[in-house]
């Protein structure tokens, strides 16, 4: 009796069986959308960040030429101030001289000239000297001042290396990731 309620109608039977695979089917076409959204959803993220490293690649190639030019400017910077700090120091040893030259030994030389012009002439050229001292230590505090920018633009050039270094591993370590 028990084998006659367990086998029980073939039909049942058959019923039951394709229900049950109904139900696989169910379950499995689910479990296949949600992998596919899964896919979908991955591959979104794969291609957001190769445009983001293609994006910072592209500015880290920019910002490479850009302190590449950063750099050559300040080499051009660097050689000009030394040649106008070169042609300053000639210049106050040549007004040395030359006022020297000039005021002292020529005037004393000159004996046509009454002794008042030759004191005004001498003030006139004591005058241009003191000028040009003056001028001289002015040139002098703008290559100090300039030369101090210059440090703090090598600093901002050392600091944006390193950030694009930083940048650059960032990206290399999410490359890396999205790899594995």
């Amino acid at each position: 009796m028990s084998n006659v309620t367990c086998i029980g109608n073939p039909e049942e039977k058959y019923v039951a069986t394709i229900d049950k695979i109904r139900d696989t089917i169910r379950k499995l076409e689910a479990s296949l959308k949600c992998s596919r959204e899964l896919e979908a959803a991955r591959f979104l993220r794969y291609s957001t960040l190769k445009s983001r490293e293609k994006i910072l690649t592209d500015d880290l190639k920019k910002a490479k030429i850009r302190d590449e030019h950063m750099l050559s400017e300040q080499s051009k910077i660097n050689l000009s101030l030394t040649h106008f700090a070169g042609n300053l120091v000639e210049r106050s040893h040549f007004s040395d001289l030359f006022r020297q030259s000039v005021t002292d030994i020529q005037l004393d030389s000159v004996n046509i000239l009454p002794e008042t012009l030759k004191r005004r002439v001498q003030r006139t050229w004591h005058q241009k000297y003191d000028a040009l001292l003056s001028q001289n230590k002015r040139l002098r505090k703008k290559i100090v001042a300039m030369d101090c920018t210059l440090k703090e633009k090598q600093k901002e050039v050392r600091l944006g290396l390193q950030l694009y270094f930083k940048v650059a591993k960032y990206i290399s370590y999410f490359v890396n990731n999205l790899r594995l």
